[in-house]
């Protein structure tokens, strides 16, 4: 039976070193700052996370499942709930404030 591979970071740090590649390296070749892959690793730079997924060519959502919960590669687990209009909110707020049941 195949057990699915878990990544945190040392898992993600361990596949970089076996590929020949660095963070700072992988960093680079994506336009960024040099230190956004070691940031995006502990969960600091989604764009760091990004590039580090790009480049071992595993889906985003396969090697940080729970960290950067919004975004893009998310789309489908985003909710929006209705707002209420903003003439709605000042009359609830006016009737507490006087006091009205």
């Amino acid at each position: 039976m195949n057990t699915p591979q878990v990544w945190d970071r040392h898992a993600i740090n361990a596949e970089i070193r076996r590929r020949g590649m660095t963070l700072t390296g992988i960093a680079k070749d994506a336009g960024l700052y040099d230190s956004a892959c070691r940031q995006g690793i502990i969960g600091s730079s989604r764009p760091g996370a990004e590039a580090i997924a790009a480049a071992l060519n595993i889906p985003f959502r396969t090697l940080f499942p729970t960290q950067y919960t919004r975004g893009r590669h998310d789309e489908a687990d985003i909710t929006s709930r209705p707002r209420e209009s903003g003439s709605a909110n000042v009359a609830l707020i006016l009737d507490n404030a006087s006091g009205a049941p």
